[in-house]
């Protein structure tokens, strides 16, 4: 019986060695020099391992599962690998983190309080909308939610714009957002729109955006078309934990051909940051010859010493929302999020454009620096440079080729969406059109 108990034990042991698989590497600084100390979160497992004195670390599992690797230590940017299978060569490289113009005005607000917050009133800068309502099949109508809508793009005649799409009445949603599809519409003068129908709908039963697809923005690069979006895979990512997804087309009118992973994720990490909850609002633009994806991040509080730093709001406010940015030299990635992140103090949607030789954004609420219109020349460190009256919710900017002589050249109109309580469980929304006065 004993024998036959040790035989059983050794079997089970060979079994788990044979089956045991090795994830290792080293990490380095930009020099090349070894980084003691990182931790490497490996997010499935919720496990943390760090890295020995010549900057080696090697965690084992018992299948052959893919993990999400997190690579943080104090005073370097998180470097992120999404859903890697096993291997003993993982070689990361860590960027030294950096304070963008925007973390460092939040240390003094925090330092100094709210009356050193300074909007300017400029004349050259300041910029005022007002709105229109949309007729044909974008009219308001309760029965439908439209909402977030994206940029507008002229192709031929027509005008294109893409958004989020649900019927109001469906008790089952638990959000405007859920179970949501993207659907699209033309114009001829944008003003009066035909909706075509479905663009992207939600992905099968476990991938990443089953639950539903949601707020949407478009790229035109090279002649192909991109649809990059927020992605919830369950009601975890409705609540909060969503990813960024993308899609590509010839036609702006499709078939669409989704990606099989997302482009960007939250940063998944125990260690609180700016956006360790969720992932939201994304918006590439083209800018330096590399492609720009915006977003906007949210965190959540984990340890009181992190909240302090990352998500407590300055200014007694009772949200605060930062952006941050993903740099890619293609327009389906990879994206690597900048050592600058985050690079703004509030914005609660992403509303961003090139200008002259930089990018030019607005700001709109869940911070200390709202109803504002900024300048970076870099894309990543943005200057207070006047205020914004009849700011458009959710906006979509209208993407022309014109001359950007001044910095309104860019955002001359677009449309955004209107809230409205009176229906359904959850209010409705329908999307209007915004010129700048």
């Amino acid at each position: 019986m004993y024998k036959q108990f040790l035989g059983t034990l050794f079997a089970v042991f060979f079994v788990i060695q044979v089956n045991a698989q090795v994830f290792s590497g080293q990490v380095k600084d930009k020099n090349g020099s070894p980084i003691p100390d990182v931790e490497v979160y490996v997010v499935e497992d919720d496990e943390t391992i760090k890295t020995n004195t010549k900057g080696i670390w090697s965690y084992t599992i018992s299948n052959k599962d893919f993990k999400t690797l997190v690579f943080f230590k104090e005073g370097y940017a998180y470097e992120q690998l999404n859903k890697i299978k096993p291997s003993s060569n993982i070689n990361t490289t860590l960027r030294e983190l950096k304070k963008s113009l925007a973390t460092l005005r939040e240390e003094g607000y925090v330092k100094n309080g709210c009356s050193s917050v300074n909007i300017p009133n400029n004349s050259d800068w300041n910029i005022d909308f007002e709105i229109t309502t949309l007729k044909g099949d974008l009219a308001p109508d309760s029965k439908y939610t439209r909402r977030d809508p994206s940029a507008v793009i002229k192709v031929g005649d027509l005008y294109y714009v893409w958004y989020s799409y649900s019927l109001t009445f469906d008790d089952t949603k638990t959000a405007p957002w859920d179970f949501n599809d993207l659907y699209y519409a033309v114009s001829k003068d944008g003003i009066t729109w035909e909706e075509k129908g479905l663009a992207v709908g939600r992905g099968e039963a476990g991938s990443y955006d089953a639950r539903s697809v949601f707020t949407t923005e478009v790229l035109v690069s090279n002649g192909k078309y991109y649809l990059v979006y927020q992605a919830a895979a369950d009601l975890e990512g409705i609540r909060g934990r969503n990813t960024v997804g993308m899609a590509y087309a010839d036609n702006p009118n499709g078939p669409w051909t989704k990606l099989a992973q997302p482009v960007l994720t939250p940063t998944y990490t125990k260690n609180v940051f700016f956006d360790n909850k969720s992932a939201h609002d994304p918006c590439i633009i083209t800018y330096n010859n590399k492609f720009y994806l915006y977003y906007k991040g949210e965190c959540g509080c984990m340890d009181n010493e992190g909240c302090i730093k990352w998500c407590n709001p300055v200014c007694g406010l009772r949200k605060q929302v930062k952006w941050g940015v993903a740099i890619s030299d293609s327009p389906i990635g990879p994206y690597v999020k900048s050592e600058f992140n985050p690079i703004t103090n509030t914005g609660h949607e992403v509303m961003v454009w090139p200008y002259a030789d930089g990018v030019a954004i607005l700001q709109h609420q869940d911070g200390p620096e709202p109803l504002s219109i900024q300048y970076s020349k870099d894309g990543l460190n943005f200057e207070i440079k006047g205020k914004v009256t009849g700011f458009p919710e959710a906006a979509g900017l209208y993407r022309t080729k014109t001359s950007d002589t001044n910095p309104h050249s860019g955002v001359s109109w677009g449309m955004g969406h209107k809230l409205k309580w009176n229906a359904g469980p959850k209010g409705w929304m329908y999307i209007y059109r915004f010129d700048k006065k």
